[in-house]
């Protein structure tokens, strides 16, 4: 199978998210917390809270004498916000380690399916919405404590999301003028003027790609996964070239060896804050957004630490101090936005999560078929 891909350069990546209210993918987790799990989000409000509280420290932050040894985070956070976690753990629990491997959930996920001896005792990062059951076999159930302030739940109880995706192309503006045309949705980018001049990341390999897949998906077609949307995605595939990495796109293009790419909100925002010179363009065709989070591995040498991260995780105070850093959105519904549009500006589109978990390999596999007859 022929495809066209191009090795990836490091740099700067976050994960994207938007803070979604009252959209598809918003349930309510009605499961009650597992067994061994002592922190279930209405208890640690009301008993553990109020005393928490009486000492100075937030309802969600444990005492500290709790919370000792060494907690192994495995992570696909970039360094800034491993940064941002580090500091307010070292804050509230001073006396409990962190160890953290960063790599890609892929990776990580293979790691502790395949390690018995596994000293793992969280995951944070690229688990999302749409995952279904896919990474239950190496988890615990866990509701943490500001779970009731989340706008989006985990129904089967696993995951404690952090953050919302939103999808965005990148652009560079110099290169877009030089052509004389304007780039303000999916559409435009089929002008013949960008032809072999717009960078994607493959579905298959990259998490940036199956997002904005279902992002075209959504958006392009009359309902999703209809023959509209397929048609779209045929046009454009002659215009791309493929990378297998997320960070390629936003960082060619703001190299200038791309006029545009297809990527992450969070990500470009944050090449921009940075000084790049590039622009986030948010699709005139709407939106999606996906909460993405973290959880328990189920053999957690450590559970207290493992669960008073989880609890940390869902704190606005936690995702405000990621989204002043790297310009994430939070999930928790007390976060503020720093800098970014309003979701009710960017016609999110509600995704169908049970439908993209099931059909996941048919949607990407039918891709990587299109883009290997289609590519030039």
């Amino acid at each position: 199978m022929k495809k066209k891909t191009i090795m990836s350069i490091a740099a700067l990546m976050t994960t994207a998210a938007i803070v979604l209210s009252g959209c598809g993918g918003s349930g309510s987790n009605e499961e009650p917390a597992a067994e061994g799990s002592t922190t279930a989000g209405a208890a640690a409000q009301t008993e553990e809270g109020a005393a928490a509280e009486g000492q100075d420290r937030p309802y969600y932050v444990r005492d500290a004498a709790e919370v000792t040894g060494k907690l192994n985070v495995y992570t696909t956070m970039e360094e800034t916000q491993q940064e941002v976690l580090q500091e307010l753990w070292s804050k509230y629990y001073p006396d409990c380690e962190l160890e953290i491997q960063a790599d890609s959930i892929g990776t990580l996920a293979t790691k502790i399916r395949s390690d018995e001896s596994t000293d793992a005792d969280v995951v944070i990062g690229g688990m999302f919405a749409a995952d279904g059951d896919s990474y239950h076999d190496i988890l615990q159930p866990y509701t943490a404590a500001c779970d009731q302030e989340q706008n989006y739940h985990d129904e089967s109880g696993y995951y404690t999301f952090y953050d919302v995706q939103v999808m965005c192309l990148v652009v560079n503006p110099d290169l877009r003028d030089d052509l004389g045309i304007e780039i303000r949705g999916y559409e435009d980018l089929l002008q013949p003027e960008l032809k072999g001049k717009i960078i994607i990341a493959s579905p298959d390999a990259a998490s940036s790609g199956y997002r904005q897949l279902q992002t075209v998906l959504a958006t392009m077609g009359d309902t999703f996964d209809d023959e509209k949307g397929w048609d779209y995605i045929a046009k454009l595939i002659p215009q791309t070239f493929s990378t297998t990495s997320s960070k390629d796109v936003f960082n060619l293009v703001s190299t200038g060896e791309y006029v545009a790419g297809l990527s992450y909100e969070s990500s470009v925002v944050a090449l921009i804050n940075d000084g790049a010179p590039i622009e986030c363009v948010y699709m005139k065709e709407g939106n999606t957004a996906m909460a993405g989070g973290a959880a328990i591995v189920k053999t957690a040498p450590n559970l207290p630490a493992a669960q008073a991260m989880m609890d940390l995780l869902s704190s606005a105070e936690f995702q405000d101090a990621r989204a002043q850093a790297s310009a994430g959105r939070g999930s928790n519904g007390l976060c503020n936005l720093q800098g970014l549009p309003d979701e009710s500006e960017l016609g999110i589109v509600p995704l169908d999560f049970d439908y993209l978990a099931e059909h996941k390999d048919d949607l990407i596999n039918k891709f990587t078929e299109m883009y290997a007859d289609l590519s030039e």
